[in-house]
């Protein structure tokens, strides 16, 4: 009774706490997952259409670079003509952030964001109400790709210190865990033995349908229970978000917990794409956005470039966030969902080290997928550029790790990296998470 309730009536009592459209969104959303590619291509580039006229008539940023283009938005008639139009930096958005809220939105209609980035320096952004209604509802939408259900009794593995004592207290935070279902563990509390037990002795009691949350968290807790034989809830779905996930944790985390299915946004676009159930792949929520690949980062990797449909209050048009992405070869398997497919997310560009002589090292393909599969009882690991010429790798073990596993990888390291850069393997107890309650795959230290 309580999931019925919530489906029929959740998403109104969210636009009615919050003042928003999820209910709108969602409904144009959901249809366009069972359509036709044609009919999801056009509605998309009518969108765009749109938000093109719109960005030239109101936003100075955009109107400049039309001008300068000596171009009208009705110059832009197919994909291939947008895709030269120049992409949006973060550069661009920390100088010229201004210049890209739009004239026709006034301050109170924008919430207002930053993202710190790889550089430390926060980007700031603004959403209009509908762009975060239209994330939302994407966000949901990409959920049910999985087979999640909205009303499912949830947990939400989420939090650094500020977020847990002083949003979860709200009483439209504790309001929405009643009637969404949906409960909540601080991530941050997870770096003690008691404290993985009170998590385990939770999810036993509680028994949720789904677990949501920071990526190594979830992972830390598969990790925890593994190691110690603990008996655990089994969710039907587990659903990481926050940080890239690697393949070893995937496995992992199915190992024991459950089916994971991964999904991709970032603080400046939500909503972006969403792991399959039945093709295993990640399908672009097209209806909200539109993702293209930028220049080349590693023989597989590309910059992605993305535009949010929906944010007219600050456009993001072909806005290079940092991350990187595998294109998939649309013939290697066929999906009756028709949306874009992306093969893997495969981290930031941050998480790329370019050494001197022209050589590139991606950190989550190459520890990631190369050197972790052939090796034993690796928990997690970091690695730290402290200078341009050196780096740390920081490794958090188990008992099984031995010095067969430790030879593997500096063999691994000195074949691969050669004389590109001096390098120690250092083992840790724990690898310590950001401010934000996040963890960093790379430090670089020699970024100011």
């Amino acid at each position: 009774m309580r999931k019925f309730i919530t489906q029929k009536l959740g998403n109104q009592l969210y636009d009615l706490l919050n003042k928003r459209s999820l209910t709108k969104y969602y409904k144009i959303f959901k249809p366009l997952v069972n359509a036709d590619r044609k009919t999801i291509v056009d509605f998309q580039f009518d969108k765009l259409q749109s938000l093109l006229e719109h960005a030239y008539a109101n936003v100075p940023f955009y109107r400049n670079r039309f001008d300068d283009l000596k171009l009208k938005p009705e110059d832009i008639r197919s994909m291939k003509d947008f895709a030269a139009f120049p992409s949006l930096t973060r550069e661009d958005l920390q100088n010229h952030w201004k210049d890209i809220r739009a004239a026709n939105f006034n301050k109170d209609e924008l919430s207002k964001g930053s993202s710190s980035g790889s550089t430390g320096v926060p980007v700031v952004y603004f959403k209009d109400t509908n762009a975060s209604s239209a994330g939302k509802a994407a966000h949901q939408v990409g959920w049910e790709l999985s087979g999640w259900e909205f009303g499912m009794k949830g947990l939400h593995i989420w939090g650094n210190p500020a977020t847990v004592n002083k949003e979860w207290k709200r009483l439209s935070s504790k309001l929405k865990t009643k009637v969404y279902n949906q409960y909540k563990y601080p991530a941050y509390q997870l770096t003690e033995k008691g404290k993985f037990d009170e998590l385990v002795a939770y999810i036993n009691k509680m028994k949720f349908d789904f677990i949501d949350g920071y990526t190594n968290a979830i992972y830390l807790l598969a990790d925890y229970v593994k190691q110690n034989n603990i008996k655990i809830h089994k969710p039907k779905y587990v659903l990481p978000t926050g940080e890239n996930l690697q393949g070893f944790q995937k496995k992992l985390m199915e190992e024991v917990l459950g089916d994971v299915y991964d999904e991709y946004g970032c603080s400046e676009i939500n909503g972006i794409a969403y792991e399959c159930e039945k093709c295993k792949m990640y399908h672009v929520l097209e209806p909200h956005v539109i993702v293209e690949y930028g220049k080349k980062i590693t023989e597989e990797e590309h910059a992605l470039i993305i535009t949010d449909l929906d944010n007219y209050g600050f456009p993001l048009i072909r806005y290079e966030n940092g991350d990187a992405g595998i294109p998939i070869v649309e013939d290697e398997i066929n999906c009756e969902i028709q949306f874009q497919r992306l093969k893997m997310i495969s981290g930031r560009v941050s998480d790329i080290i370019h050494f001197r002589d022209g050589g590139v090292l991606s950190v989550p393909s190459f520890f990631g997928s190369m050197l972790l599969k052939q090796i034993n009882g690796i928990i997690q690991y970091q690695i730290e550029r402290t200078k341009v010429d050196q780096l740390i790798v920081k490794l958090v073990v188990g008992a099984e790790f031995g010095s067969s596993d430790s030879k593997k990888i500096e063999d691994s390291l000195r074949d691969y990296l050669g004389d590109s850069i001096r390098w120690e393997i250092k083992l840790v107890d724990q690898i310590e998470v950001n401010k934000t309650g996040k963890f960093k795959l790379l430090i670089d230290k020699t970024k100011k």
